[in-house]
């Protein structure tokens, strides 16, 4: 795949992310029920991940692709998925 469509996509991704985590934040708003808060977060580290993910990646072909899988990416993700796993646990926890 081209990188420009490899680009394109990867920041259609990312707005989706961010769009996601906007809407999250308008029920947080509303409620206060942290779970939306902390679910808005991780949708923003999710939209930073992508914006590392295409500030790293270089050149065309098989070798873009090698930088989703460097540490780093990996991490970033970890730490958004991290974060929905704590406020699912703080929210079953605080209703027990």
């Amino acid at each position: 795949m081209p990188l420009v469509i490899t680009h394109f996509m990867s920041g259609g991704i990312m707005v989706g992310f961010l769009a996601i985590g906007f809407f999250f934040f308008r029920f947080w708003q509303k409620t206060r029920d942290s779970l939306f808060a902390v679910f808005a977060a991780s949708f923003w580290v999710l939209a930073v991940e992508r914006v590392v993910l295409l500030l790293t990646t270089r050149g065309v072909g098989p070798d873009s692709l090698i930088h989703e899988q460097r540490p780093y990416v990996y991490l970033i993700r970890f730490f958004a998925f991290l974060l929905i796993i704590v406020a699912f646990w703080m929210k079953n926890r605080r209703t027990a």
